[in-house]
Formats: structure tokens, C-alpha cells, sequence
């Protein structure tokens, strides 16, 4: 009969979500070794080998790959009964958030005072990455991101878009002049965003782009072009709201030229109703979703 430690099912999980030992170590705050060797001993109480070690790092064996969905599962059902158990009328704990470094460098700092006055106990966790895991995945507990869910266990709960248009600094503007037209754009210094789309309404911006000679800067941070755009490095697709934070930027008049990012608010079927975790969808619906106004960072004009 196995007498597994959900501690070293834990570590299983941070090695297996860091593909490195020396990082989920690291992250464990245990040193490199101890983690290994607790790993072989989960391995010898399962009988199975849990890691392929090559030079390049550790792969997961395939049955470590079934055994990662079960333990996945067997963490949010363990953090469900620890939030069900402290469920009182003071509301504390983690919250996993997941969003863009854009969103979770930019947009949400000034937003988290009235979260945190009104919830002193919440410790929110902000895990910024371009590509973000759905909600449910690797410990997430929330998840605004730029790809609808389709986790069958994730809930959409709300979904909204963002409006993008031409933006540059004054120092640029000043410099190199001030485009009249999207044509004009073959003669200015473009940045650009790699994960941006180059279909649909992004057919437009995407041609300039790939015909230009002259993109100065790409990224796949939203945070790294901003700052881009900001020092002036070129012309970039931003979101109207960054003029309300940024006085020498200037959007950019071009032939009307707008366009726009959909955007989705999800949690894990499981969790959406814990208080805590409810508190901060409450809170992020009602800055984001159900109060846009025209210059916000979030503004559906249609």
C-alpha cells in the first residue's frame, strides 16, 4: 500500500511545471539536491520513473505525464478544502492570478489599493507571462487573458476588448515628423509586438510591418514596447488608454485607423465560488468589464 507525502507530490508538481530541478528548487526555496532526492524517493514509493535527465534538462516520462493530471487535480481539490476550512468573515489566503506583463505591469498596480484596503488578509500572487496557461493550469487561479478558455472545466466569466491605435512620443514626432496616412508609415520606424495577430482587422497593421524596412524593435513583452514607444524608439499599436499614464505619448490620426484585442476573465469550475477567489473576480469585473469608459485601458467602442 503506497503512504505517498502530498509535500512530495508537491515538489513533483514544481519540477515538473519547472522542467529543471535547480529552478524548482529555487522556487521551493530547498537546495538542488534535496529536491532530487526526494524525487527519487517518490519514485521508488510509486515504482515508476518520473523524469528522463538529458543535457538540455529533464523531460517527463509518459507515466509522469498521466501522473501530472491527477496530482493537478489532487492540488486544487487539496486548496479547495484548505479555502472551504477557512472560509469566515475575514477573508485571507493566495490568489493565483494570471495575466500579460502589460496588464500585470501596467494596468493592475494602481488598481490593487482599494483591493487590498478592503481585503487586508488576500495575498494576490500576479504570474505575468506573454502566454498565458488557462485558468485551472500549473496552480492558476484566475486568468485574464487574450485566448478564449477552452478548458472544459475553466468558466468564462466575463469578455470585453481592447482598442488599439497608432501611438508615438513627442520627442518622435518631433524627430522624424508626423505621419498623415497609414501609407506614410513605409517611411517611419516602426516597433511591433510578436504576439500580436496578423489576421482579420490585423491584416492592415501586419502588411505595413512585413513591408517595411525599417521596424527599430520587436517584442514579445507589451510592457518592452510601451517603454519602446515611450522613448521614443518608433511607431506602435497601443492601447488608447496608455494616454491617460503617458503625457508625451500621441495617438496617431491615420486614415481612422483602429483596431482591437479580445480579451477573457476565467477560473476553474472548482474554485469560482470560494469567497476569496470571488472577491477578486468581483473586483477585476468591475474595474475592467462592467465600468469601460472611453480612454480607459479597456474600452469597447461596439
Amino acid at each position: 500500500m503506497f503512504n505517498m507525502d502530498w509535500n512530495e507530490l508537491k515538489l513533483f508538481l514544481q519540477v515538473a511545471r519547472a522542467q529543471s530541478f535547480s529552478a524548482a528548487a529555487d522556487n521551493g526555496f530547498v537546495s538542488q539536491s534535496t529536491m532530487s532526492r526526494r524525487i527519487q524517493n517518490l519514485e521508488r514509493e510509486l515504482g515508476v520513473d518520473l523524469f528522463h535527465r538529458t543535457v538540455q534538462g529533464i523531460v517527463l516520462t509518459p507515466a509522469a505525464e498521466a501522473i501530472l493530471t491527477l496530482v493537478t487535480e489532487m492540488e486544487t481539490n487539496v486548496r479547495l478544502i484548505e479555502a472551504r476550512a477557512a472560509q469566515e468573515k475575514v477573508l485571507s489566503g493566495n490568489i493565483r492570478l494570471s495575466v500579460s506583463d502589460g496588464i500585470g505591469g501596467y494596468w493592475l498596480p494602481p488598481r490593487m489599493t482599494e483591493f487590498h484596503r478592503r481585503y487586508p488578509g488576500i495575498t494576490v500572487e500576479v504570474i505575468c507571462s506573454p502566454s498565458m496557461p488557462e485558468a485551472g493550469a500549473k496552480g492558476t487561479d484566475i486568468a485574464l487573458s487574450w485566448h478564449q478558455p477552452e478548458d472544459p472545466d475553466a468558466v468564462i466569466l466575463s469578455e470585453n476588448k481592447m482598442v488599439l491605435r497608432p501611438v508615438a512620443s513627442t520627442d518622435y514626432l518631433k524627430t522624424y515628423g508626423t505621419p498623415k496616412s497609414l501609407d506614410d508609415l513605409k517611411h517611419h520606424r516602426l516597433c511591433d509586438h510578436l504576439h500580436y495577430p496578423r489576421d482579420g482587422e490585423w491584416k492592415i497593421w501586419a502588411s505595413i510591418v512585413e513591408q517595411s524596412d525599417k521596424v527599430s524593435y520587436r517584442t514579445n513583452s507589451s510592457w518592452a514596447l510601451g517603454e519602446a514607444t515611450k522613448n521614443g524608439v518608433g511607431i506602435s499599436l497601443q492601447p488608447i488608454g496608455v494616454l491617460n499614464r503617458e503625457p508625451n505619448l500621441r495617438i496617431i490620426e491615420l486614415d481612422g485607423y483602429a483596431t482591437s484585442l479580445k480579451f477573457w476573465l476565467s477560473c476553474h469550475v472548482k474554485i469560482k465560488d470560494i469567497p476569496r477567489i470571488r472577491a477578486l473576480i468581483d473586483y477585476i469585473r468591475s474595474e475592467v468589464f462592467l465600468r469601460p469608459v472611453p480612454g480607459s485601458a479597456f474600452y469597447s467602442d461596439g
